[in-house]
């Protein structure tokens, strides 16, 4: 317990001053409501930190940032004092740390774009939280909040049928997502609830005609004798007789 937290100690000293004075230790109440890698990576020496380290690769070395952001999003989620919003600028400049960093496939890119299209909501920067949420479904369509928060920034500017277009969407690709079924119910949606892109995409496909079979080649007529009225075999003309001489043969009475 004591090395793990020397070594928390150490990556907090890592973190960019504002984060590291806005007193970001976690509770074990935090830790709990974070990602498992994130209990892993300031557990260096345990089987969670080296199995957390193969599945990422090199950018498990920058998850800290993100799990410190998602600690600063989960704090100002439930904080509404005037001291909210540093909380959320603590939270977008640690994503940033990770999105400048962190190599372009991370795989984790569309949901930290998410959770910073999130962030920027809550700071009324719309604009730029749409921007965000847009890019993380482009990314990774499973993103389910992506969609309610984009959904609710549509709403918000009296556009609530694109708000109503993107929870279909957002249902489409999370099928049996009840937060977005409600939504979807609240925006005025009908039932049945949108069909699944996967469904969708496997009735498209079998209701493709079947490729026509490919036509017949002529077949050319075997050789075979022509055979008589008697049945016997039309005989091959004779080769006409030789005329003239070896020398000229063209010549009937040419000396030889």
């Amino acid at each position: 317990m004591i090395r793990s937290a020397k070594i928390l100690l150490a990556l907090l000293a890592g973190l960019p001053t504002a984060v590291a004075q806005a007193n970001w230790l976690p509770s074990p109440a935090d830790m709990a409501a974070l990602p498992p890698y994130c209990a892993a990576r300031f557990n260096e020496g345990s089987d969670a930190f080296r199995t957390w380290r193969s599945n990422m690769g090199g950018d498990f070395i920058h998850v800290h940032h993100y799990c410190a952001g998602l600690n600063f999003l989960n704090r100002a989620r439930g904080n509404f004092t005037p001291g909210r919003n540093d909380g959320l600028v603590a939270a977008v400049r640690e994503f940033d740390y990770v999105l400048s960093h962190a190599s372009p496939d991370f795989y984790l890119r569309g949901e930290i774009l998410m959770n910073r299209g999130v962030a920027l909501s809550l700071m009324k920067r719309d604009g730029e939280a749409v921007s965000n949420l847009l890019e993380a479904i482009r990314l990774d369509a499973r993103q389910s909040r992506a969609y309610m928060t984009l959904a609710d920034l549509y709403d918000k500017q009296k556009n609530r049928a694109k708000a109503l277009e993107t929870v279909s969407e957002g249902l489409r690709q999370n099928p049996g997502t009840r937060s977005l079924q409600r939504r979807y119910t609240e925006l005025g949606g009908k039932l049945p609830y949108p069909e699944p892109a996967v469904a969708a995409a496997a009735t498209i496909e079998a209701a493709k005609p079947a490729a026509e079979p490919a036509a017949a080649q002529p077949v050319e007529p075997a050789q075979v004798d022509t055979p008589t009225a008697s049945g016997a075999p039309v005989a091959e003309p004779s080769a006409p007789p030789k005329i003239g001489s070896p020398q000229n043969p063209y010549c009937r009475f040419c000396p030889d």
